[in-house]
């Protein structure tokens, strides 16, 4: 079949996948947390706050040192993400329609 044209094939790269550990849980709405992570594969410096979903995975909104500073920071942070999720949430179940 000479009219079929063989197109030269890529290998897939993998995807990166990224390693945390939990060092402080801010609370949970519905299906999202707000945690305060530690990448594990990556240099040591750094913590992350974060939203955790099932749909979104993990989307870090604020990277800290670690040290006690990073961590007051984080202590502050964390807690205003969460009731930003909160007040979402309540908006999205009002207005449906909205979403």
């Amino acid at each position: 079949m000479s009219n079929i044209i063989a197109l030269p094939t890529h290998p897939q790269k993998p995807i990166p996948t990224a390693h945390y550990e939990t060092v402080a849980s801010y609370g949970e709405t519905g299906p999202v947390a707000v945690s305060l992570l530690r990448r594990l594969d990556a240099p040591a410096g750094l913590i992350h706050v974060a939203v955790l979903g099932p749909l979104q995975g993990v989307e870090i909104i604020a990277s800290l040192p670690d040290n006690d500073q990073g961590r007051g920071i984080a202590g502050l942070v964390g807690p205003a993400a969460l009731r930003a999720v909160e007040l979402s949430e309540i908006e999205f179940a009002a207005q449906p329609e909205a979403c």
